[in-house]
């Protein structure tokens, strides 16, 4: 089976990494750059979820959850424990909307949960990946200028929620670089002093584009 999806997917470049090290921007970049599809995981995580909940309590329980049940009241190594879980359940659905797209132009798709252990039995070379790896400081800018959590205003303890947020990021940061060196994978480490342009380049360099 993965020799096959491997075969299926030659076509598609992998940019994963951690929240907020700039994924996202630098996709779209690339996309419009050369001309490539490109596939945001973000952007199916609501209707992914609803579909895992069809089936699955723990993703029912999810939906009906509050914010506070959701974000403010586990811990951090609770919410990295759902979230890996959710990572799990949802790649393959990622895969089958890959698989849906035309072939033509090449495809770009990047998200947080693109993790080295799911996406490696899929390449075929490892110019088809790479992972970016925030700084804490680069983290940190991040958050504040994309003023995150966004629910932070509606819960009772927006603190907590920040805090919860922020460690279950870096803790997951740590496993996908973790992850990456294991498998020999390429990592980029995302600083404030390296400017969007350069990062640009190095990746599409890294693509071979």
């Amino acid at each position: 089976m993965e020799t096959n999806l491997r075969h299926a997917l030659t076509h598609v470049l992998w940019i994963g990494g951690a929240t907020d090290s700039g994924k996202t921007t630098i996709a779209r970049c690339l996309g419009e750059q050369y001309g490539l599809q490109v596939y945001h995981y973000d952007q199916h995580d609501q209707p992914q979820v609803q579909h895992l909940a069809q089936s699955n309590p723990i993703y029912q329980e999810f939906l009906s959850g509050s914010l506070e049940e959701n974000w403010v009241n586990p811990s951090p190594q609770e919410l990295v424990e759902r979230t890996l879980h959710t990572i799990q359940d949802r790649f393959p659905l990622a895969v089958e909307d890959l698989l849906a797209l035309p072939q033509e132009p090449h495809i770009l798709v990047e998200g947080f949960g693109l993790t080295p252990e799911f996406v490696h039995p899929l390449l075929t070379s490892q110019n088809q990946a790479i992972w970016l790896i925030p700084s804490p400081r680069f983290k940190l800018n991040s958050m504040l200028q994309r003023d995150k959590p966004s629910f932070r205003k509606h819960v009772s303890d927006p603190q907590k929620a920040y805090g919860n947020l922020y460690r279950r990021d870096m803790q997951l940061t740590k496993i996908i670089k973790g992850q990456a060196q294991k498998r020999g994978l390429p990592t980029i480490e995302v600083n404030p002093s390296i400017s969007l342009e350069q990062m640009v380049t190095w990746i599409s360099q890294h693509f071979e584009l």
